[in-house]
């Protein structure tokens, strides 16, 4: 002990000497058309002194005579500059489309050349993400990188938004990816329904249809983002172990910079939706007795000559408007042993539909110190305060009511004289759809949401072969919903009123310890660096919901104004303790393999199953380097992975639980769910290779990636068993899928010149998994929140794609033709609708998709655009058939045209060599069965395609002496301006479900979602 510590005080006096021989080095960073570039990484070559460079450009470090300046930045060459006598250095940068000495982010927050990397990932700037302007930056990352695909639920403030990176595998589970902020997980689940006391019936529960919530990541501020790696699959993923088994996204904040200052900035947008079915507007009401509708049928006679229609799905909604302001103060001393950064910002986006808005407040600090030379700090903390109203969707939101309510009628009247809800059917109030007007002013989807997320970092280099960096951080938020279903409103006329209250109180406690061990010689040409570290991580997450029935006064929201109560806590932990290791061997830098290992013990998996360890290998080899000869045609790298990594199961999985039952003498009983002791964890195996090429002196780059990947003892959860057993779900293992794709990104420099200067980037994926394997024999797998609608869910079967629906579809022959009734001359389907949910060959998956990226600068003007292209998909527009089935769809206007439907008649002799083609007449307006009784199957769109301007940006850079400032900027952005697609709905990007929903979700299920609005934003920047 005595030892080590006259060691450690043997360096802090050697130490001494070094500060004293070093001065301040300042200058400006600039790329090749003189702009000031911000964000540059400056460093200290061999040593952990670094910067970066400030909205001006301009930098300051501490560097002695001899030592050499590193100046990096993505999408730039690595320059390099010896410090002589001169106190200022200026550097021009080169764009480049692959540079090999890049440092990047990788696994646990450590930075590797990104030569030495062999495994696929993808970064974005986070001044990218920060200027599309978008609530949640999940949208932002739609095209801007190869294998990433986002579906937002749809365009009401607050929607949540699910992630995907290479394809849905688990056929159950969720599919997203692990978020790391500053080296530490962050929380990102959407509140499932599961969690409210009204779920808990069958008649009043959700089942995640018809609400959302935001998605939490949605928190963080974009503005606040430096920069976003994307590790793609579990090669580059490995060290994070059962959280990332899907792929990580590693986000890092800002930091201060010297001569940073105040920076105040200001954006205004406003927003239009093209939420308008065009709707018929000839045939009126199926039946009207004594001035009341039958229904919202229209299946009756024509309109009357000179009728006044109203539009009431335009008049209904608005143009949104949204503001937001933000203000940093940030810098650091001139030698950067400490720098700090303050920012605080104000978001008020109201949305198109009426009383939808988003109020958000961010406040973010950051400090990081060089204590001495073996100290260092990073603290950083963010507090975020949000309040979202929604609205519903689907057969219980505004727009399905928009639609059926009869377009003779001013939609905008919607109470009576006496202020009660006006009513226009002789159906039950209960089975008569809200006027969307009375919808959104009596009904409400509210959730305030409190988060606090701290991070304390420590890094320790007591001696000169490595270091010990510490992470102690803490995530913990509370979210307040309440959802409001009117006594008068359909949703809560059967229960005079339902109130649903759920506080949410969860906490995150993570811990990570990272040994790193420098780079040492083993030979002359060979060298080895690794690390070995713990983590810690611990969630406890509360939900306490009430909701109560029966409301006194029925305009009073309050849990003490209703008659009856129910109560629901629902508790989650789980605790997850890891080990891990990684050894890099490097070859002349040229030559890199790199293993890593790491063991898990999870909470969710009965002992002993609960340990299991998991290793990856990858290698990277830089041709280009190996051979000199070929440097002067192209520059690049091969690479190849290989890795396994484990998945546990949600809380609580393999143990039932007890609660209060309601029969008879009461007591305690299990719930829906039995045990499983025999659980164990899910494995997935990947392997990938790459290879990574530069062209035409860095003006051209290539980077494509090639991947297979197999899932064996997936769990899968929710299987119905036998009533025997005294529980009804099971969470099994026993599902298989195999998965493969194909990434490529396209990076090129057409335009290089001091004034003028062209980039495009062009990322391209193709990924697809099919289900290889279902747990004991069973048919069929699927998701029962997606059966939302009709008989379409998100059902997988043996040799069906991941992303495929299953259906109650028409019945056929042997030949595949249809099967037509000889009573009704109409399409047969069987009575028996379990046994009967087929595959017809839909598949919600795409062929491939497309981003393709524009940068165009010109002096101190530039313009940024982003396509997103997609190709194939199928998608169930069960809004449209629901439209058609009650006569409203343009489809239905040739309903006296007598027709023939083609099939075969089910007269006994259809499976014969020569079955009875149908030669019935019918007359769809004498028998509305021909709608009525449709198929989803006929709305199932197939093969859609579609090219999105997802956002464009146009700045100017303002001199800032004309606003006396430092510097000042204004620009004009616009997001989802058009589109151009064969679907005929709304919007293609849809959910009909929630993020929180498992598998693939209702992703490509559209039923009455509003579609993503068209923004335009005009903001200005300053800096003093």
């Amino acid at each position: 002990m005595t030892r080590s510590l006259l060691a450690l005080l043997g360096l802090m006096l050697v130490a001494g000497p070094a500060f004293a021989q070093q001065r301040t080095i300042t200058g400006k960073v600039t790329s090749e058309q003189g702009t000031p570039l911000a964000g540059v990484s400056v460093a200290v070559k061999g040593t952990s002194t670094a910067t970066a460079t400030n909205n001006q450009g301009d930098y300051s470090i501490a560097a002695a005579a001899g030592q050499v300046l590193q100046f990096r930045l993505i999408g730039t060459a690595l320059a390099e500059r010896p410090v002589d006598t001169d106190d200022v250095i200026n550097v021009q940068l080169r764009r480049v489309a692959l540079d090999l000495d890049a440092i990047v982010v990788t696994a646990l927050g450590e930075n590797a050349s990104a030569r030495s990397l062999g495994t696929a990932q993808q970064s974005v700037r986070g001044a990218e993400i920060a200027q599309t302007q978008r609530e949640n930056f999940f949208n932002a990352l739609s095209g801007r990188v190869a294998g990433v695909d986002v579906t937002s639920t749809s365009g009401v403030p607050g929607a949540s938004s699910s992630i995907v990176i290479r394809g849905v595998s688990s056929i159950s589970s969720s599919n997203q990816p692990l978020i790391i902020v500053d080296g530490l997980p962050m929380d990102n689940r959407t509140v499932n329904t599961g969690v409210l006391a009204s779920d808990k019936s069958s008649t009043t529960a959700f089942s995640n249809r018809g609400v959302d919530f935001t998605n939490r990541a949605a928190d963080l501020n974009s503005e606040d983002i430096d920069g976003v790696t994307v590790l793609k699959g579990p090669e580059a993923a490995a060290l994070y172990g059962i959280d990332a088994a899907n792929g990580a996204i590693i986000i890092k904040t800002k930091r201060g910079r010297a001569g940073g200052g105040v920076t105040y900035s200001s954006t205004m947008r406003v927003e239009r939706t093209t939420a308008n079915y065009q709707l018929q507007r000839v045939y009126g009401p199926s039946s009207i007795s004594g001035g009341a509708l039958g229904s919202f049928q229209y299946f009756g006679a024509p309109y009357a000559t000179g009728t006044q229609f109203y539009d009431n799905v335009d008049g209904f909604l608005r143009t949104g408007f949204s503001q937001k302001h933000s203000f940093t103060f940030s810098g650091a001393t001139a030698d950067n042993t400490i720098n700090y950064r303050l920012a605080t910002s104000f978001e008020k986006q109201n949305g198109v539909v009426r009383t939808s808005d988003l109020n958000r407040i961010n406040v973010t600090g950051a400090s990081q110190a060089r204590i001495n030379s073996w100290l260092s700090t990073d603290l950083s903390m963010m507090y975020t305060y949000a309040n979202n109203n929604q609205v519903y969707k689907g057969d219980i939101g505004p727009l399905m009511g928009l639609m059926l309510w009869p377009q003779n009628d001013n939609a905008k009247d919607f109470l009576t004289p006496a202020g009660t809800r006006r009513r226009l059917t002789s159906l039950a109030a209960s089975a008569e759809l809200d006027n969307p007007y009375f919808n959104v002013e009596k009904n409400a989807i509210n959730a305030k949401t409190n988060r606090l997320f701290g991070n304390v970092g420590i890094v320790i280099t007591p001696f000169s072969w490595g270091s010990i960096k510490t992470n102690l951080g803490t995530d913990n938020y509370t979210t307040q919903n309440l959802l409001l279903r009117n006594p008068e409103s359909a949703l809560g006329f059967a229960s005079n009123g339902l109130l649903d209250q759920a506080d949410a109180i969860t906490r995150n406690l993570n811990a990570l310890t990272v040994l790193n061990i420098n780079s040492h010689p083993i030979t002359n040409s060979i060298s080895i660096s690794g690390l070995v570290g713990n983590q810690v991580s611990d969630l406890k997450s509360t939900t306490d919901a009430q909701t109560g029935i029966g409301f006194l006064d029925p305009n009073f929201v309050s849990m003490n104004n209703t008659s009856t109560r129910s109560t629901l806590t629902t508790i989650e932990q789980r605790r997850l303790v890891s080990f891990f290791g990684q050894a890099v061997f490097d070859y002349k830098d040229f030559w890199y393999l790199t293993f890593t290992g790491r063991n898990d013990w999870t909470s969710t998996i009965p002992r002993p199953r609960n340990s299991f360890f998991y290793p990856s290998v990858s290698s990277s080899f830089i041709f280009s380097d190996a051979f000199p000869g070929l440097r002067r045609f192209v520059t690049g790298k091969l690479r190849i992975g290989y890795a396994a990594v484990g998945k546990d199961a949600r809380p609580y999985a393999y143990r039932p639980s007890l609660q209060f039952k309601t029969t008879a003498y009461g007591g305690y009983g299990y719930d829906f769910w039995g045990p499983n002791l025999a659980l164990k964890p899910e494995y997935k195996r990947s392997v990938e290779g790459g290879v990574e090429l530069a062209f035409l002196n860095g003006r051209l780059g290539l980077d494509a990636t090639a991947y297979r990947a197999t899932t064996k003892d997936q769990i899968v959860n929710d299987i119905r068993g036998s009533y025997g057993t005294g529980f009804i779900l099971f969470n099994l293992n026993g599902a298989a899928t195999r998965s493969r794709g194909l990434e490529v990104s396209v990076r090129g420099t057409p335009v290089s010149r001091p004034a003028f200067a062209w980039d495009v980037t062009v990322n391209w994926n193709s990924s697809g998994s099919v289900v290889t394997h279902l747990p004991n024999g069973i048919p069929e797998s699927y998701v029962s929140d997606t059966w939302l609608y009709g008989n379409v869910r998100n059902g997988v079967q043996v040799g069906l794609s991941t992303m495929a629906l299953t259906g109650f579809f028409y019945l056929r022959n042997n030949q595949g033709k249809l099967l037509i009734d000889p009573a009704t001359g109409l399409p047969a389907r069987s009575s028996a609708v379990s046994a009967n949910f087929v595959d017809g060959g839909y598949d919600r998956q795409p062929d491939f998709t497309i981003g393709v990226g524009n940068t165009l600068r010109y002096k101190r003007l530039s313009l940024d655009f982003l396509f997103d292209i997609r190709k194939g998909g199928d998608i169930f527009n069960a809004t449209e058939h629901y439209l058609t089935t009650r006569g409203l769809s343009m489809e239905t206007l040739d309903r006296d045209q007598p027709r023939v439907i083609d099939g075969v008649l089910r007269d006994g002799r259809e499976n014969s060599a020569n079955p009875t083609p149908n030669n019935i007449v019918m007359i769809p307006s004498s028998n509305p069965l021909y709608y009525t009784n449709m198929s989803e199957e006929l709305f199932i769109e197939k093969d859609i395609n579609w090219l999105r301007m997802r956002d464009l940006t146009v700045r100017y850079d303002i001199p800032g002496k004309l606003l006396g400032a430092r510097s000042a900027s204004v620009y004009l952005t616009g997001t989802d301006l058009f589109i151009l697609t064969n679907y005929t709905g709304l919007d293609p990007i849809v959910n009909g479900n929630t993020a929180a929903v498992g598998g693939s979700g209702a992703v490509g299920i559209d039923f009455g979602n509003f579609p993503m609005p068209r923004g335009i934003n005009f903001g200005l920047s300053v800096g003093f």
